[in-house]
């Protein structure tokens, strides 16, 4: 995880946000990288991939190009407009579980809207 500006350069509320996405990255997406990079040498798949990826017959998955999964089972999903607390998402078929404890059994579907405030990423876990 890197910094281009480090926290405390800026309030307590930004160092505050900065220690949450570095616990989440070191409990959830830190173990998933090094398990998926044990694989690489077995399976050539790429750690970061498309969302087409687990989807490869869904149209619409091959146009989301601000969603990536890390391996086959953990999506996310960030805002990317400055000032938006909100995005629109797209969950290709199968169950998904998001960060806030909901399900989605149904699928494909996309959530409009989807609020995100700023403390928080959106990531779903393909729930198998």
């Amino acid at each position: 995880m890197q910094f281009s500006i480090p926290p405390w350069a800026y309030d307590n509320e930004v160092v505050q946000i900065a220690q949450k996405f570095t616990e989440l990255h070191e409990t959830l997406v830190a173990p998933r990288v090094l398990e998926l990079a044990g694989e690489v040498l077995d399976t050539g798949d790429p750690i970061i991939r498309p969302l087409w990826w687990i989807a490869n017959d869904d149209e619409a998955a091959y146009k989301i190009d601000s969603q990536f999964l890390i391996g086959d089972d953990l999506m996310v999903a960030p805002v990317l407009e400055p000032g938006k607390q909100e995005r629109d998402i797209y969950l290709p078929a199968g169950r998904w579980r998001s960060y806030k404890g909901e399900h989605f059994d149904k699928g494909p579907m996309y959530l409009t809207d989807y609020p995100v405030d700023l403390d928080e990423i959106a990531f779903f876990t393909w729930v198998h």
